[in-house]
């Protein structure tokens, strides 16, 4: 068994893919992966992830000083998973607006982050839907850029995806994997 790297971190604002990856690497058998897997958890907790693992967990954007500290080197790929920017912004707008999942994202950056109490306009929840995905993106750019990183995208049809597979020696049933790849998951 080949493998490559010991860590892969799936980054993204959230809503560009990450169970999609998850699904289909999960035909993979020379990694393991897994969505959120460690999402509720507290200080060194967080941050035990097996070895020779896939994790896509948005939320890793809050801890790039802790992910520099015990996840860098050659050991370790970062993707930085993409969707068109629009469609992500509209995904998350959605979400603001007919979600009351107590531990949403949005409503974390939407009145927590942005500090504001009170309701946003309709103008100004699209916005800050846009806002959020590009500030998301911008800190995953920075955080990537001085370390093994590679950006898959949702909608190139599978391409970057079979540069992913490359990339770390995949093993297993890689023609269901592309198939997975190119089915929604998540959609609502």
């Amino acid at each position: 068994m080949r493998v490559r790297y010991k860590n892969i971190f799936v980054l993204s604002p959230g809503r560009s893919g990450s169970k999609s990856i998850v699904e289909a690497t999960s035909h993979l058998t020379n990694y393991t992966s897994a969505h959120e897997s460690r999402a509720a958890r507290l200080g060194n907790e967080r941050f035990k992830y097996p070895d020779f693992h896939i994790e896509a967990d948005n939320r890793l954007c809050w801890f790039f000083g802790e992910m520099s500290q015990r996840f860098s080197g050659d050991s370790v790929l970062y993707i930085h998973l993409k969707r068109d920017l629009q469609d992500t912004a509209d995904s998350f707008l959605h979400r603001l607006r007919n979600s009351n999942y107590r531990a949403s994202i949005m409503n974390a950056f939407s009145h927590g982050i942005l500090m504001k109490p009170g309701d946003w306009t309709p103008d100004e929840e699209a916005e800050v839907a846009k806002f959020y995905v590009e500030t998301i993106h911008s800190n995953i750019s920075d955080f990537v850029k001085s370390k093994n990183h590679l950006v898959v995208h949702l909608q190139d049809g599978g391409e970057s995806f079979d540069q992913f597979l490359t990339a770390i020696d995949a093993e297993g049933d890689l023609e269901t994997a592309r198939a997975t790849w190119k089915q929604v998951h998540n959609a609502r």
